[in-house]
């Protein structure tokens, strides 16, 4: 709740929160969503809205200069499509909120441009080879490619978000050099596939090379994917009950998230909040071992009195 209070309204009309699914105390991290269409002028300070003490902050100032250019109709980074901001709750000091910072673009567009502006390294840099390498081997086929920046994380890596084809996703692991075996992650989440035709591939790129964890996105149906609407989640959670990666309180909870509520406030306005279950990401590790995390959203909209 601290964190989200020092954010400006205007920012938080699209709520993703997650948390893990295995139980025990656990703060819910949060993003939020702003498309090509939302409040990007508030991100490039064109906008009252954030503090003045966030641009104190180095990623803060990149975010803004990323957003100005996301503004600027001349200028190559107005084709990115959205962009996420992370905010990973646990252990973070009290103050300005880092964000981890994920944009998404066409598949004909680079993300040369924006990582340029939103990190210190040059996209032809040597340090940047392997992040080059693994986004020049992505298939045709993806329609939806991500590039976060870690900027609340001890790591020099990025991560490429993919949805793909499990087939796909698995090759693509192959092809750029993961040091696991495709072929046993492709068995051990097997379980898993079933739900939807394509997944989401989390995948950290380092200096140093591929990092060896992988996260898989989980959607129930299409719906779920592309519009955040969401379908029957309780055959997911069941099977991570299953799996021995939920409580099955956990899935209780989260299989009763979805709904609307109508609030009525102060000034005479009222908010309509839509819920929904959007995803459990799977993250496995080199030894196949698995995690799961579920993802929920929650959306306002706002009628003022005049328009009642």
């Amino acid at each position: 709740m601290e964190t989200a209070e020092t954010l400006p309204t205007l920012l938080s009309l699209s709520h993703m929160f997650e948390r893990p699914m295995r139980g025990g105390e656990h703060p819910v991290d949060f993003f939020l969503w702003l498309s090509a269409k939302g409040r990007r002028d508030v991100l490039a300070g064109t906008h009252a809205g954030l503090p003045a003490t966030f641009h104190d902050q180095e990623s803060w100032k990149r975010i803004r200069d990323f957003a100005r250019g996301w503004v600027d109709e001349t200028s190559p980074l107005h084709e990115v499509c959205s962009v996420w901001l992370e905010f990973d709750v646990r252990g973070r000091p009290t103050g300005v909120p880092t964000p981890l910072i994920f944009f998404t673009v066409e598949p004909h567009v680079s993300p040369g441009p924006a990582l340029e502006l939103l990190q210190p390294r040059s996209f032809a840099s040597p340090e940047l080879a392997n992040l080059r390498r693994c986004w020049d081997a992505i298939p045709a086929t993806c329609r939806y490619r991500t590039v976060g920046v870690l900027y609340s994380r001890p790591t020099e890596a990025l991560r490429l978000i993919l949805i793909l084809r499990p087939d796909e996703a698995f090759s693509y692991l192959e092809r750029i050099g993961w040091p696991g075996s495709p072929a046993k992650l492709h068995q051990r989440m097997a379980r898993f596939l079933r739900f939807h035709s394509e997944i989401a591939l989390h995948v950290d790129v380092h200096p140093d090379g591929v990092q060896p964890q992988v996260g898989m996105e989980i959607y129930v149906d299409e719906d779920a994917m592309y519009r955040g609407r969401g379908g029957d989640c309780r055959p997911l959670l069941d099977l991570t009950v299953e799996e021995s990666l939920c409580t099955p309180g956990i899935r209780d909870a989260l299989a009763v998230w979805p709904g609307t509520d109508t609030v009525g406030l102060s000034d005479g306005s009222v908010v309509r909040v839509e819920r929904m279950f959007h995803h459990v990401k799977v993250v496995s590790q080199l030894d196949l071992s698995l995690q799961a995390k579920a993802y929920t959203t929650a959306e306002y909209e706002v009628s003022p009195p005049w328009n009642r």
